[in-house]
């Protein structure tokens, strides 16, 4: 290629005194600030949610379901991060049940879960995220076993 000429670009700016307003970010910018500041509220609220959950359910021999609502509980009550809520909520009988169905040579008995849960389908949930955490570190998933630790210590804090 050749080339025996450039042509000059110009550039487009904006005088320095020029105000641009968006009004629409500016909307959606108030809202999350409103929100913001209920959620703060929200927490300041409720302190006793760790202690009604605690009196209500038995971490150490809970449901899914159970798990579930203790967690949305928290999480709707300003107390754990969404990240966290799904770590807590995360369907693992569903993706068990989806690996089996659409992988080939899985084992009829074969479960993600790292411990048992007993016949009513409850389970100490403080020892399976323990259990997680531990698991993840075995293979070198440190980004797993700190969430799974936190998420343990997060349990924790419903023991009576």
């Amino acid at each position: 290629m050749n080339i025996s000429q450039m042509n000059a670009i110009t550039a487009h700016t904006l005088p320095a005194n020029t105000n641009i307003k968006n009004t629409e970010t500016e909307d959606h910018f108030s809202k999350d600030m409103k929100q913001t500041q209920e959620t703060s509220a929200a927490k300041k609220d409720t302190p006793n949610i760790w202690r009604e959950l605690s009196e209500k359910y038995d971490i150490t021999n809970a449901s899914f379901e159970d798990l579930n609502a203790i967690s949305t509980a928290l999480y709707e009550a300003g107390q754990i991060s969404l990240r966290e809520h799904a770590g807590f909520t995360f369907d693992f009988n569903r993706a068990t049940e989806s690996l089996k169905q659409h992988a080939t040579g899985i084992s009829p008995h074969f479960t993600m879960y790292a411990t048992q849960a007993n016949e009513w389908g409850n389970r100490n949930w403080i020892e399976e995220f323990q259990a997680r955490a531990d698991r993840a570190f075995q293979y070198g998933n440190i980004i797993g076993h700190h969430t799974n630790n936190n998420l343990t210590a997060i349990l924790q804090k419903l023991k009576l």
